[in-house]
């Protein structure tokens, strides 16, 4: 049996892959994991989105989707939310928590979360923040490995705001589009 990596990313993915769905979908979902190491970055995206797309054909789009959520609250952690939580408590209004957060460690202008009403903040990325798979040649075929963002999105304004929080994810760059956008859903 091949060696499947068991830190960074990859490792948290494959760790999550095994605990959620056993050993035999492990082996089939992460093949040439071993060599991952090796490859150079948009290689790395390439193995990305094969991956995921043999995840979906092993378990359906929806099973899928929910591997990648678990990879977003990971990548969400601790430390991440404590901070989202100190931008809003420095802020006096929602409006200047999202001003905040659309720098905050950010190059101006890579990011920008701005309120669409009361209940809804729009998420646009100008640039692919995922380094598993900003450099991919080939469009993504859908939605399912930004699920992963979505829920990082998802963990990061239900600790600041302290609310529910649902997020959509309206485009994404790696699926042919210019920027990502998200709608930030807050509930009570």
């Amino acid at each position: 049996m091949k060696i499947i990596p068991k830190t960074g990313r990859i490792g948290r993915f494959a760790k999550i892959i095994e605990k959620e769905l056993g050993e035999i979908i492990l082996l089939r979902v992460m093949q040439n994991s071993d060599k991952y190491a090796s490859f150079k970055v948009p290689e790395k995206s390439l193995w990305w989105k094969s991956t995921v797309e043999k995840l979906e054909k092993e378990i359906g789009k929806d099973k899928a989707e929910s591997i990648m959520k678990l990879c977003g609250q990971k990548c969400c952690g601790q430390g991440i939310r404590k901070t989202a939580k100190r931008l809003m408590n420095e802020s006096k209004s929602i409006e200047e928590f999202l001003k905040k957060a659309s720098t905050d460690g950010l190059k101006e202008g890579e990011v920008e979360y701005k309120l669409k009403d009361e209940n809804t903040i729009i998420g646009t990325f100008y640039r692919c923040f995922c380094k598993q798979v900003s450099q991919t040649k080939l469009p993504f075929k859908d939605l399912t490995y930004c699920q992963c963002s979505a829920e990082f999105h998802k963990q990061y304004f239900k600790a600041a705001l302290e609310k529910s929080v649902e997020v959509e994810i309206k485009q994404s760059i790696i699926n042919g589009a210019k920027t990502c956008k998200f709608l930030i859903h807050i509930g009570e």
